[in-house]
Formats: structure tokens, sequence, C-alpha cells
């Protein structure tokens, strides 16, 4: 008789999200639920919209001095982003 391996909870969550190609969107509601801890409140509070498409975030900012800011930043956004989730989600950052 064999012996299946036990699985930790949360090893068990990741190979169904791997598996079912959840992962992605998990990561990309973890980075849009979080984005005041990311980025701060002031951006936050400045922030109307965010939503990813084809490994672009796009960010729609409420004021020109903020959406000036984050375009500066965009690089610095990107990378941030890409190591918190642990890989590449992010390609390019657009300020809207």
């Amino acid at each position: 008789m064999s012996h299946k391996p036990y699985l930790s909870l949360g090893d068990a969550i990741k190979a169904f999200l791997d598996k079912h190609g959840l992962k992605e969107e998990v990561d990309i509601q973890s980075i849009i639920r979080d984005w005041e801890s990311l980025m701060g409140a002031p951006i936050a509070q400045n922030t109307e919209k965010m939503w990813f498409n084809k490994g672009i975030m796009y960010i729609r900012m409420s004021s020109p001095i903020w959406k000036n800011e984050l375009h500066l930043a965009r690089t610095k956004i990107k990378e941030m982003i890409n190591k918190r989730v642990g890989q590449d989600l992010v390609q390019d950052v657009r300020i809207l």
C-alpha cells in the first residue's frame, strides 16, 4: 500500500491555483487590495481606478500632480509589485 505525501493547506491551495490558472488573478487582486499599504495613503486616496490587462497595469489618478509623480516612478512601481508577487506579473505601468 502506497502512502500519498501530505500537503499543508497553503501548499494545497497554491497547487489548486496553479493547476487552474488562477494564481495571476489572485496576485492582481492582492495588489489592488493592498494598494494603500504598498504606495501609502496619499497615493491611494488619489487613485481613482486600477486594472490589469495582458501584463499592463493601468492606474487612473484624480490629481495631475500625483499623475506626474507616478509617471516618473513607473519602473519602481513595476519592480516593487513584481518583487511582492514573486513573478513578472507587470510588464508595464501606465498612468492615466
